[in-house]
């Protein structure tokens, strides 16, 4: 079985793994109690319209209860956006996320692909608009982009959403490490959104709980979220799943804390990694984008040290890696092993 993405570190022994975006500061303690205290419900069928988990989500992100709609992680509903919408014309750019291409796939969309260029740093560029034409019928943006790090500037997020409503596109824009980012209100979806977006949200990632599997989709309209809501499983959430969401929305200051713990490693890493033989793309999450020798990723792994091989991106090719920001010590380690693996 072939993995495409990181995390996949059930075949290694004592391995840091910097392949996975997951944040370094670990679930929460007040998450990892609701979860096991909610066992005595597990032998009930959970909350299939997650209500209170909603109404906590309405009131964090002051967007409209009935717009809310929650799945099985943010894969889940890309997939039930795809087959509900059944889109036959999709534009996706890229390197970014294989899973909607994937999604797409699935109902034989057409998919058309603007690529971002590694002499812009792979920032999104307005030239996007010209692909957004009235025979589109989707559009799958990712801010900050994985694997890339780069954030949409509001002033061109605000232009293609205006460009698909025009055109009547569905617009999803893919907001699952946005948790990380300092402002990150100020680069959402949610500022220009129209009846035609889609904002994927995630525990997964903030909350470091990628084995609960926990997202959520902030919609334009209550009729987008109902067709989504319906298209899916009906039991789509857990019941553990559920109790860690109310935990963590609670989790304020541990938000906090981590925007700036990343912010700060992230400079760290940066700083060091420019020391060697290493191209480091700019970054806005928790995450860098890296380009060095070839093989540096079966050298890591000799070194105790798993990074994510980018090569089967689309636009990127061998050479390409991506890093997860970890704790300082285990960042420090990362950077004796790059040592070690190009100065020998």
């Amino acid at each position: 079985m072939n993995h495409e993405h990181g995390g996949n570190i059930y075949k290694y022994n004592n391995i840091i793994d910097f392949s996975a975006n997951i944040n370094p500061l670990g679930m929460p303690y007040s998450v990892r109690e609701a979860v096991i205290n909610s066992a005595d419900a597990w032998e009930k069928y959970p909350d299939p319209d997650c209500l209170q988990l909603r109404k906590m989500l309405s009131n964090a992100e002051e967007f409209p209860f009935e717009n809310i709609v929650l799945g099985n992680g943010a894969d889940d509903l890309i997939y039930r956006i795809v087959h509900c919408f059944n889109p036959q014309k999709a534009v996706i750019y890229e390197p970014t996320f294989g899973e909607y291409e994937k999604a797409l796939k699935e109902i034989d969309c057409d998919v058309y692909r603007y690529f971002i260029k590694e002499e812009d740093s792979f920032k999104l560029t307005a030239d996007i608009l010209e692909m957004l034409t009235p025979d589109m019928d989707i559009l799958f943006l990712c801010s900050p982009n994985n694997p890339t790090g780069r954030l949409i500037s509001p002033e061109l997020l605000k232009k293609i959403s205006e460009r698909c409503m025009e055109h009547n596109i569905i617009l999803v824009c893919d907001e699952c490490f946005m948790g990380f980012v300092e402002n990150g209100e100020i680069y959402s979806l949610k500022q220009c959104i129209n009846k035609n977006s889609i904002i994927l949200k995630a525990f997964t990632k903030l909350y470091a709980m990628p084995g609960l599997r926990l997202g959520y989709a902030l919609c334009g309209g209550s009729n987008i979220a109902e067709k989504i809501h319906r298209s899916g499983q009906f039991w789509s959430v857990s019941i553990p799943a559920q109790a860690a969401g109310i935990a963590a929305l609670k989790e304020e200051k541990y938000v906090c804390k981590t925007i700036d713990f990343v912010k700060s490693e992230r400079e760290f890493l940066i700083r060091e990694l420019q020391k060697y033989d290493v191209k480091v793309f700019p970054s806005d999450a928790n995450y860098l984008l890296l380009k060095s020798s070839k093989q540096l990723d079966e050298r890591l792994v000799n070194n105790g040290i798993l990074v994510r091989n980018c090569a089967n991106y689309m636009g990127l090719c061998d050479g390409f890696y991506r890093i997860a920001v970890r704790t300082h010590e285990e960042n420090k380690l990362l950077i004796s092993a790059l040592r070690r693996c190009i100065h020998g």
